[in-house]
């Protein structure tokens, strides 16, 4: 079975075929039953310029029949490819095949609510898993019009990216429900990756917009069950703000109809930017207990992120994966960029420089970073370039981008590249040359130097009598050469005053290799803290001088942002094992009431993380119960989303801490948000503070999906069960939300030994791993279960887990480069461990 697409392969099919246009006829009358798959036609316009041995996409279990212009002809069927001859010339092909519903998430999902045994269906395709659902030539630059029809249970809502235009009887199925023929209008021309399909029962809120003449109907669902938790004020505000700002900036109305937002289950991504038809994750999205403005902001982020989509990446899209970056880091500058500009939530940036960027610091010092503008050979490759760079350090680099060529021309660039390339493909040197052909400047030489190398610099900061001294220091990894890309940076200077840092004064500064700033520019030899990258407009790492460093390390900053650049700083600092993790969680311990919940969420998850795994064995649970019992004091704030953060920290520090026992029991006494009950039952769960029987009374009073994923977790972190865990993760058939849960679990550091010794030989597995899973269940198992183990020796690199890495590496030179790509970040993620726990401070 030939799964893996080639970027040469779709190269060349793109030379000799254009396609007009899809008639996907889908038949999920059955679903609510247990049968295991569901009937699909494809019928597929197209041109051929030669005749050419071609094949089509699909991964499914049976291909019955292939037309050509009404013709039955022969074929073969390897479960992933149909071969055929097309002729030269203009043809119909139509395809008769049956798919299987998904339980990874990849595909057709389908998920059966346990509060009322009904039956949804969504799904989720991108980069290509349109195949599992229809035959079709699946790469993003054979773009075509897409005429959808869904038959379906009569009782269920029905959607796709079109606007329904007629619904017939059908008859029955199987269980004597009647079922209908709903049909779509056809789309514009759009990437296969992009076509939606959804069903059951989902509960509906409608609504409409109007945007400078323009009616957009709204549409916003979820399920049954989940109804009365639905924040739809707020998720319906946001949506129009966004539909009333984006189409101004982008000097282009909306291109696709009608909006619909539809939150669902088990879902692997954040969201999906379906034209017309936007998926979220209900369980990052959907609160059913207390959440924290926080959360409410990464929806709003989230949200305008796939609004602009519709722009980026679904009006214009790119012509292979490549070129992945130019969608997903224009939408994750856009989600920050517009919240800012239209939301009541304008810390976008402050989340985005406190949080988002340490994502993309934390894979560009990968030893398989890559730059922005990737080099992707292959479907697998592209599945993994979803990652930092392509997203957050794409961001920050096109924030740097904007405060060079200024933002109105940037708008004006992105304007013009929409209208050039609309419904069609671009690439790379489009945008640049959009960009250029607007601003005057030499974008190219600036691309160059950003989005084509790789890594992160870092500008350190020196203080002499003449002034503060800038140096941008750091290695190109791919060439190991200097980096000596261009920065425009606003350099501040801060005094302490009644215990907070104050900005005295800034300057522009402009930094390739060094530069001298002035004393008197930003504030005069007295000031306390000198930040080089204040407002984020660049991506760098910082190195503070030693008076800097004390004062980030005491006072917090007045203003909020500059407050993200420094807490990102510090975290880069531990991350490197030049800050030690107890001295860091000090430091957010020591965060003021006027801290933003975003940021404080993100201090606090970091402190926890670097306690639990940064810290030596030998002073592990000391440096944790100092930091528990201050989270359990600072949960008298008034605030309740601080509160609610540290409470979170209590549960996740109190998962090591057999003697803090009681004071989960208290809290737990005191809590009804049942998600926080489940975080405290966890932790109680893997201290072995409590056993099964009372895990599955919590389940009983309970039982919707997220308890049973919940519940999944806390069984899998109880002592003795990890064998039985492992087996059932390995064994296949669980959806991806249990096989998570159940790594979760397994994952608990207390139960580390356990679980090692159930997995045994760790690297012996791995390619049974990788051929007998999806490679998204793939990846979960594999990053989830790597021997992250503490430090046995004087020298990490001596650590028996990292030789054995070390060997597996080079004894499978031919694994999959996925495969090793994995094994290579988590190898890599386990020495900055180690190194850190053998550091003495």
């Amino acid at each position: 079975m030939t799964e893996n697409l080639k970027r040469s392969e779709a190269h060349r099919r793109a030379e000799y075929l254009e396609l007009d246009g899809y008639q996907i006829d889908l038949d999920v009358t059955e679903a609510p039953s247990s049968l295991a798959t569901f009937g699909v036609v494809s019928r597929i316009a197209l041109t051929s310029s030669e005749t050419a041995e071609t094949f089509l996409d699909f991964i499914g279990p049976e291909v019955s029949e292939v037309r050509v212009d009404d013709a039955v002809v022969h074929f073969t069927f390897d479960g992933a490819r149909i071969y055929l001859e097309i002729p030269a010339g203009k043809h119909t092909i139509e395809v008769t095949a049956r798919g299987t519903y998904s339980t990874s998430g990849e595909g057709l999902h389908r998920f059966r609510d346990p509060v009322d045994n009904e039956t949804y269906l969504y799904t989720q395709f991108e980069p290509a898993d349109a195949r599992r659902v229809y035959p079709n030539f699946e790469q993003p630059n054979l773009k075509a019009t897409f005429a959808i029809t869904i038959t379906a249970p009569r009782s269920w809502v029905v959607l796709s990216n079109g606007a329904e235009v007629s619904a017939s009887e059908a008859g029955k199925n199987s269980l004597g429900d009647d079922v209908v023929r709903h049909e779509f209008a056809t789309t514009k021309r759009m990437s296969t990756y992009l076509t939606a399909f959804i069903g059951g029962p989902y509960h509906e809120f409608k609504d409409v917009a109007e945007v400078d003449g323009q009616t957009i109907d709204l549409g916003f669902y979820c399920r049954t069950s989940l109804k009365d938790h639905f924040d739809i004020d707020d998720i319906v505000t946001v949506t129009k703000q966004g539909l009333g700002v984006l189409p101004k900036v982008f000097d282009y109305p909306y291109p696709w109809g009608k909006y619909d937002s539809v939150f669902v289950p088990e879902y692997n991504l954040g969201a999906m930017e379906n034209p017309g038809c936007v998926t979220f994750s209900e369980d990052a999205y959907v609160f059913r207990g207390q959440s924290t403005r926080s959360q409410r902001a990464n929806r709003a982020n989230t949200i305008l992120h796939e609004m602009s989509h519709m722009w980026f990446g679904d009006l214009m899209t790119p012509v292979w994966w490549d070129d992945l970056w130019l969608k997903e880091s224009f939408a994750e500058f856009m989600g920050a960029w517009a919240m800012v500009a239209a939301t009541q939530y304008s810390e976008g940036w402050e989340n985005f420089a406190g949080s988002r960027v340490a994502w993309a610091l934390r894979n560009d010092q990968y030893p398989t970073t890559h730059p922005i503008v990737a080099d992707i050979v292959d479907l697998e490759a592209a599945d993994q370039a979803f990652d930092g760079i392509t997203y957050a350090k794409g961001a920050a680099v096109l924030r740097q981008l904007v405060a060079w060529v200024g933002e109105n021309d940037f708008f004006a660039g992105a304007a013009k590249l929409f209208k050039d390339r609309a419904f069609a493909n671009a690439t790379l040197h489009d945008l640049l040359d959009a960009l250029g052909e607007v601003s005057g400047k030499d974008v190219v030489s600036w691309a160059k130097q950003w989005l084509e190398s790789a890594g992160v610099s870092t500008v350190a900061v020196e203080r002499r009598p003449e002034g503060v001294q800038l140096r941008q220091v750091g290695t190109e990894p791919l060439t190991g050469l200097s980096i000596t890309r261009p920065h425009l940076l606003k350099v501040s200077g801060w005094r302490i005053e009644d215990g907070v840092l104050n900005r005295v004064a800034s300057v522009d500064v402009e930094l390739t290799q060094t530069q001298l700033v002035e004393w008197e520019a930003i504030g005069g030899e007295g000031i306390d803290l000198i930040l080089p990258n204040d407002e984020a407009l660049s991506y760098i790492k910082i190195a503070f001088d030693e008076r800097s460093l004390q004062a980030a390390m005491a006072h917090e900053l007045a203003d909020p942002l500059a407050r993200s650049v420094v807490s990102s700083a510090l975290w880069e600092m531990v991350r490197d094992g030049l800050l030690s993790a107890a001295d860091f969680a000090d430091f957010v311990v020591r965060s003021g009431e006027g801290t933003g919940s975003g940021l404080l969420s993100s201090r606090v998850m970091n402190a926890v993380a670097a306690l639990r795994t940064f810290t030596p064995i030998q002073t592990r649970i000391e440096s944790l119960s100092s930091f528990f019992d201050a989270a359990a004091t600072k949960r008298a704030s008034e605030d309740a989303d601080v509160r609610l953060i540290w409470t979170r920290a209590v549960a996740r520090a109190g998962e090591l801490l057999v003697d803090r026992d009681d004071v989960v029991v208290e809290l737990l006494a005191q809590t009804t948000d049942q998600d926080l009950r489940w975080m405290l039952l966890t932790a109680r769960a893997a201290t072995g503070s409590l056993g099964t029987d009372d895990l599955d009374a919590e389940l009983a009073r309970t039982g919707t999906a997220a308890d049973v994923v919940a519940y999944l977790e806390a069984t899998a972190s109880l002592p003795g069960a990890s064998a039985d865990a492992l087996a059932k993760v390995v064994a296949g058939g669980l959806s991806n939300d249990h096989v998570q849960a159940l790594i979760n679990g397994l994952r608990q550091p207390l139960r580390a030994g356990e679980t090692a010794a159930a997995v045994g030989d760790y690297f012996a597995r791995l390619e049974d791993i990788w051929t007998t899973h999806s490679q998204e269940i793939a990846e979960r198992i594999i990053y989830g279960l790597y021997p992250m183990s503490d430090l046995d020796s004087a020298s990490p690199q001596r650590n028996a887990q990292v030789l054995a890495a070390d060997e597996w590496l080079a004894t499978h030179e031919q694994a999959p480069a996925s495969l090793r790509k994995i094994i290579l970040d988590c190898r890599h993620e386990h020495l900055r461990m180690l190194r850190a726990q053998v550091t003495r401070w």
